[in-house]
């Protein structure tokens, strides 16, 4: 099994760009919604765009086999989130299109406080792409949580919903 993976996480780092880009243009005080979490047992908001960008970069760098670089990762404001997610897409792109290693080689990690060693295509199926994902999900449900309009189109680039459209029925 031969896959691309560079791409896909390059497309969804855009879309988080994206996202952190509309979020500082609901929020001018960046340190409040950056602060913001789902629930009170989740993480804040500037963490899952950190969490989101690293497991894009981590994904990469394991199946080219190199090490994962360290970058700056104050997240003090939006500016600093917009930042770090550039300089993981950017060095992603520097890494060309890996491919998948063979199936054989396994590849290990962390999952929380558990640690893993699987084949290259399961790590990059069942763990990586999932949590990459999740964590941008849940920067999705945040700031929707928190009043920033945001429609499935900001998630996918795909969905297109005019302003103000919503599912439910109006009440007579």
């Amino acid at each position: 099994m031969n896959l691309e993976v560079n791409e896909q996480f390059c497309l969804y780092l855009e879309k988080l760009l994206a996202l952190v880009e509309k979020l500082e243009r609901h929020n001018s005080d960046g340190g409040i919604l950056l602060g913001a979490r789902l629930t009170d047992d989740t993480l804040p908001l500037g963490v899952q765009i950190k969490i989101a960008s690293n497991f894009a970069l981590r994904a990469c760098c394991n199946i080219a086999g190199m090490r994962m670089p360290k970058f700056n990762d104050d997240m003090e404001s939006f500016s600093e989130a917009r930042q770090y997610v550039l300089r993981v897409t950017e060095h992603i792109k520097n890494l060309g299109q890996s491919e998948l290693i063979e199936n054989s080689q396994n590849i290990s990690d962390d999952a929380g406080l558990k640690k893993i060693d699987m084949p290259a295509s399961r790590y990059l199926t069942d763990f990586a792409l999932p949590n990459f994902f999740f964590h941008i999900s849940m920067v999705y449900a945040t700031a929707k949580c928190n009043g920033v309009t945001v429609t499935k189109g900001d998630f996918d680039g795909i969905h297109y919903y005019p302003e103000g459209f919503s599912w439910e029925t109006p009440k007579p």
